[in-house]
């Protein structure tokens, strides 16, 4: 049968070349279809991957976004939140050196103190130039050891070096909410480690350096401890998948007792410390992913009919060729063939060109490089797939007619 087969394609050369080049064709077409989607869907990914979505808690009405009252409630959930990532926390408080009486805060409360939760902070200056101690590192923000970073500066004046274990008086704010107002109450005297300096040297760039840096969780534990309600003045986040935005909402609607809601700025809208609203920049890559995901779509809906297009093709073509044989098939009918065996025979001849075509067409899709070698694989066995069952199709209808039939129709 083999040997048969063969001669047959080098009898029917024109016939097989035009099998072998349709079926070229249609894979090289199918993975520059597929290849398209990949590249909206690869375009999709690092969409979410380079436009970062930032996410600030806010006041309700969307007007402040530093100097507001984040509870604490709200600052465990968003620690333990699932769709998140890179935390942004702080607060502002006053301390002083050492201990000293309520009565003299005015003359001694002069160190502005930031606690933060990562030394990149939004609420830090930018190229804030700092140093530390030997096995220290800004991974210290992150952690609730209680040590600090001074002004060199402060430092000098002080006396004082790294390792140095010094007390302080620490006092914090109080938001009132509606009277765009603060009041400013004693929280206690903390001890604090000096593992790091700020350097202000240069007077001009060091004008907005904070005097003190604190890790957040330290002040938060100290505020605890002495059952002092705490709250941050700042909290920032980035959406940690922007492509699953609707789970992130879904996660930040259980925030809090209530869920962080939307800003409001209607009819009705009322001045307010509380940080209880968040605003998403996403409208941006809303609108980028949009257009790149309705394009997905729009391909992606073309696929069965591409399929259906492929299985048109192979029952055409193996039908318009199996007609110009028919003679030659019912000679095999005649000859005591039965109908799979004749079927066999013209189908594995068919098998050989449509595989070689497709061999081609994946070594030219290949080359483009549009897809990798395994998704060129399985478009090439997608488009041999539908065209060998067009031809089995085609085959066995022929197959149907008795070889006296054949010859009639012929």
């Amino acid at each position: 049968m083999y040997h048969y087969i063969g001669k047959s394609i080098q009898r029917q050369r024109s016939r097989s070349i035009l099998v072998i080049l349709v079926n070229c064709v249609l894979a090289i077409l199918l993975n520059l279809y597929f290849g398209l989607i990949g590249s909206y869907r690869t375009q999709l990914t690092d969409l979410a991957e380079n436009t970062p979505i930032k996410c600030t808690i806010t006041n309700p009405d969307g007007t402040m976004e530093v100097g507001i009252a984040v509870r604490s409630d709200i600052l465990r959930d968003l620690q333990a939140a699932q769709q998140i990532k890179e935390l942004d926390c702080s607060t502002k408080l006053k301390a002083g050196f050492g201990e000293f009486e309520i009565a003299r805060w005015e003359e001694n409360l002069n160190l502005d103190v930031s606690a933060v939760n990562k030394i990149d902070s939004s609420v830090l200056p930018d190229h804030m130039n700092v140093s530390y101690q030997e096995g220290w590192d800004e991974t210290l923000f992150a952690g609730a050891e209680k040590v600090c970073l001074l002004r060199k500066s402060d430092m000098e004046e002080q006396g004082l070096s790294y390792g140095d274990e010094i007390p302080f008086t620490v006092y914090h704010y109080v938001m009132v909410d509606e009277k765009r107002d603060m009041d400013i109450l004693e929280l206690g005297y903390i001890n604090l480690k000096v593992v790091g300096e700020i350097d202000d040297s240069d007077p001009v760039e060091s004008r907005e350096y904070p005097d003190m840096l604190i890790p957040f969780q330290t002040i938060w534990d100290e505020f605890d401890a002495r059952g002092v309600t705490f709250t941050a003045e700042a909290v920032s986040f980035y959406v940690k998948d922007p492509l699953a935005l609707n789970a992130f909402k879904e996660e930040m609607e259980q925030i809090g007792e209530n869920g962080l809601f939307e800003i409001y700025k209607g009819e009705g809208a009322r001045f307010s410390y509380k940080g209880s609203a968040l605003y998403v920049q996403d409208g941006i890559f809303i609108t980028m992913a949009g257009r790149l995901k309705t394009a997905i779509r729009i391909l992606t809906a073309f696929l069965l009919p591409m399929g259906v297009l492929v299985f048109i093709v192979g029952y055409v073509i193996s039908h318009l060729l199996a007609n110009g044989r028919v003679k030659e098939f019912a000679l095999f009918r005649s000859l005591g063939v039965k109908q799979f065996g004749a079927v066999g025979v013209f189908w594995s001849e068919q098998l050989a060109l449509v595989f070689l075509g497709n061999v081609l067409g994946c070594l030219a899709a290949l080359l483009m490089g549009q897809l990798g070698i395994q998704d060129i694989l399985t478009v090439c066995g997608a488009a041999f797939s539908g065209y060998m069952l067009g031809t089995t199709v085609a085959l066995l209808l022929l197959a149907r007619n008795k070889p006296l039939e054949l010859l009639a129709s012929e």
